[in-house]
């Protein structure tokens, strides 16, 4: 399961990881086939709370396998699993899904720096999507929720805001949960009216960049200097 280091959660693959791997985080991705890891590299500023999607599925043999192996060292969350059981333990699939707000937050000033190291990084990605276990009350809370949000403190710590029909809110820290898959999102790039490079969208591995933009923040600046020829 290691060896080929993907899972297909939802009709979409994942990256499997024996380490922890943020949701929003920024880094690269190394390796072959064979062999596979993930360099988390920077910690976007987010102002404002993003909105979350969030699947509970059930483990299968292979999703169960992949999270003993991520879940070996801290044993922080004991689930058990087999074939008889009638229901299956739950495990949260957690996705951005306001790529808008996404784009916003990067462009901001905040994140300046990182914008500007981005530009010569076109291998960095970003993790808009992981497979973490939690304890069954946890999955509960989530399920139970209305609406599910990504926070960061002024320290730069992610944790899930779930929010009730009534209004109600609940800090749950993500260090509390197992990730044991990810996927990323590559970046877009354009000049705007100012002729400033900016983030134009994130696109996942099989997306290709809308009309106009570019996955090399270089040639977005060539095409705008080529245009003014």
């Amino acid at each position: 399961m290691f060896g080929c280091k993907t899972i297909s959660v939802h009709q979409k693959t994942q990256k499997l990881t024996k380490t922890n791997v943020e949701l929003g985080s920024i880094g690269l991705s190394n390796g072959t086939v064979i062999s596979h890891s993930y360099e988390s590299i920077a910690l976007p500023t987010f102002k404002k709370e993003l909105k979350l999607s969030v699947q509970p599925i059930p483990f299968s043999k292979q999703s169960f396998k992949a999270f003993v192996k991520a879940n070996e060292q801290t044993k922080k969350v004991a689930l058990s699993y087999s074939d008889s059981l009638k229901v299956k333990p739950e495990y949260a699939l957690l996705q951005f899904i306001d790529r808008v707000a996404i784009t916003k937050a990067l462009n901001d000033s905040k994140n300046a720096g990182l914008r500007s190291y981005l530009e010569n990084k076109e291998d960095a990605k970003m993790v808009t999507g992981i497979s973490v276990a939690f304890s069954a009350n946890e999955i509960k809370a989530l399920k139970k929720a209305a609406e599910v949000f990504l926070v960061q403190s002024i320290s730069k710590k992610f944790s899930l805001q779930l929010v009730s029909l009534e209004g109600k809110k609940q800090t749950l820290e993500l260090t509390t949960g197992v990730v044991f898959a990810y996927q990323t999102s590559g970046f877009c790039w354009k000049e705007n009216n100012k002729r400033k490079l900016v983030i134009a969208d994130i696109v996942n591995g099989s997306e290709g960049c809308p009309p106009n933009t570019y996955r090399k923040a270089s040639k977005a600046v060539q095409e705008d200097d080529y245009f003014k020829l």
